[in-house]
């Protein structure tokens, strides 16, 4: 994958410890798929791993989610600044859309995990993707990410958007999800327990389309 040069517009805090930074590249030559994630370069040469969390149809302003840690990244973070000139390596994944399956899509979310749901729920909306869609959100203390964007498509019926422990939101749409094409994203224990929560309920998870964001920070 080749680098590409960009420059950071802007930076907004989310939630305790979770930041949206946008970037603007400096050619028209970056594409990704919804889902996908980049390798970001910060100016001091420390690079890190974030998912996207906008859609494809606006490549002009790709926003990245971010949970900051206390490590090399999280400091780099810190020193970040609007107008930085950075590198974007990718993009990257395969937690993508699958192509020839009619069923509706039912995500499960954890944390940050939303952030790479958020691009591909958009994205199927701006396309006029026939496939209904569910989103089971575990938020981090009760700090619902992108609530914005999502209640007014749940108030409107675009979507099913709930929210809560992911285990009960598990319980309550078993039905729904016999006849969904499951995709789940977070940190390892959350995609555990989501793993967990399904063969509890005699859900297969053999096809279970998952993205892990590593340990929890």
């Amino acid at each position: 994958m080749r680098a590409h040069k960009a420059s950071v517009t802007e930076i907004e805090e989310l939630a305790p410890s979770v930041v949206q930074i946008t970037v603007a590249f400096d050619d028209e030559s970056f594409s990704f798929q919804p889902g996908q994630w980049v390798n970001f370069r910060f100016p001091d040469g420390v690079s890190r791993a974030y998912t996207i969390a906008s859609a494809p149809q606006r490549p002009q302003a790709v926003q990245l989610c971010v949970r900051v840690g206390a490590g090399r990244g999280g400091k780099a973070l810190t020193k970040l600044d609007a107008g930085a000139a950075v590198t974007i390596d990718g993009p990257y994944g395969d937690f993508v859309l699958p192509e020839n399956d009619d069923r509706p899509i039912l995500f499960m979310a954890g944390d940050t995990g939303i952030a790479p749901v958020r691009s591909m729920v958009l994205s199927m909306l701006a396309t006029r993707d026939p496939r209904k869609i569910a989103v089971l959100y575990e938020p981090d203390q009760r700090n619902i990410l992108y609530s914005a964007d999502f209640d007014p498509l749940a108030r409107d019926g675009s979507i099913v958007h709930e929210s809560g422990k992911i285990e009960t939101l598990i319980a309550r749409n078993r039905e729904r999800m016999t006849s969904s094409t499951l995709m789940a994203a977070g940190f390892d224990p959350f995609i555990d327990r989501v793993g967990d929560a399904l063969r509890e309920h005699g859900i297969s998870g053999k096809n279970l389309i998952s993205e892990t964001f590593g340990p929890q920070p």
